[in-house]
């Protein structure tokens, strides 16, 4: 129940965020605006504030076991993106393999599993949120284009900053001062519920074509569904039933990443950015249904 409660909560903000749009509130300079708040500031606290709160001694060999499998499991899922969509072109392929793989957890993952599981699951919700942002500026990235030399650079990002100061506190028993701390800990109650008002806005982008595309539908359902299923069945596998385990599974269960939509702008056509769109709003409305129902067989 508090994981559903939980889930309609974040659904609320997003339905927030389609409002604003639909009543031209907000227009595209906003929601970009916004976006740029939540990528360069709130998001690096959120992350920051996750593992500075930690117990001491919560960071172990686990939470590198965490970092190393969400990496191989990440990668797996977009080679198996790769596979199903090989035939369709570029552009297509990347949005469609991408979103197969890489979910939006950052923002939808840390109070779901809050709910779920408690507050140190969530230091190993960071980890994945680590591979996640290495996965997706390399592997993920070259199915769009071969720089990977801009991919490194986008690896330098404040998000990694922020998870990397908060490693070297944690792991020294270092303190900050408490001002700087509540500063942060401000700013990062902002993330989740601007990110998921950026994600409402994006609503209204989904058109009747896309409904009528297989491939796009297929998508969505390899997402929410089969990605999941595959995840549990692999942690199961390994005998990850524990902490470790449910934070990547929480992961995995999450609708599209965002971030395949900042990658088709930068780095594709206006084609695959509006089935990147498309995509990302699909799976976050239809998640509703799904996240709770994936819980339940954890």
């Amino acid at each position: 129940m508090a994981v559903l409660q939980q889930v309609v909560v974040l659904f609320l903000m997003a339905a927030l965020g389609f409002l604003l749009t639909w009543r031209k509130v907000w227009n595209d300079h906003s929601v970009k605006s916004v976006t740029s708040m939540v990528i360069l500031i709130s998001t690096p606290c959120l992350n920051f504030s996750k593992l500075y709160h930690l117990p001491q001694g919560t960071l172990s060999g686990d939470w590198l076991i965490c970092f190393f499998l969400s990496m191989a499991l990440t990668s797996v899922m977009l080679g198996i993106g790769f596979l199903i969509f090989r035939k369709h072109p570029k552009d297509e392929r990347a949005v469609f393999a991408q979103l197969t793989a890489l979910s939006n957890y950052g923002f939808m993952g840390y109070p779901v599993m809050e709910a779920a599981f408690g507050d140190v699951v969530v230091g190993y919700g960071v980890a994945f949120v680590t591979a996640f942002n290495i996965v997706s500026w390399s592997i993920a990235l070259a199915l769009f284009c071969k720089d990977f030399k801009a991919g490194l650079k986008k690896m330098v990002n404040p998000t990694m900053g922020g998870i990397a100061l908060a490693l070297v506190l944690q792991l020294l028993n270092w303190q900050l001062p408490k001002v700087l701390v509540d500063v942060v800990d401000a700013m990062s109650a902002l993330a989740t519920p601007l990110a998921m008002m950026v994600a409402g806005a994006y609503f209204g982008k989904i058109t009747v074509d896309m409904l009528k595309n297989k491939s796009f539908l297929l998508t969505c359902f390899l997402r929410l569904i089969v990605m999941p299923l595959f995840c549990l069945g692999v942690l199961k596998l390994c005998g990850m039933t524990g902490e470790v385990g449910a934070a990547i599974f929480v992961a995995c269960c999450m609708p599209g990443a965002s971030n395949t939509l900042v990658q088709a702008t930068a780095y594709s056509t206006d084609h695959a950015r509006e089935l990147a769109v498309g995509a990302v709003a699909l799976t976050t409305i239809l998640c509703v249904g799904t996240i709770p129902l994936m819980m339940l067989l954890w």
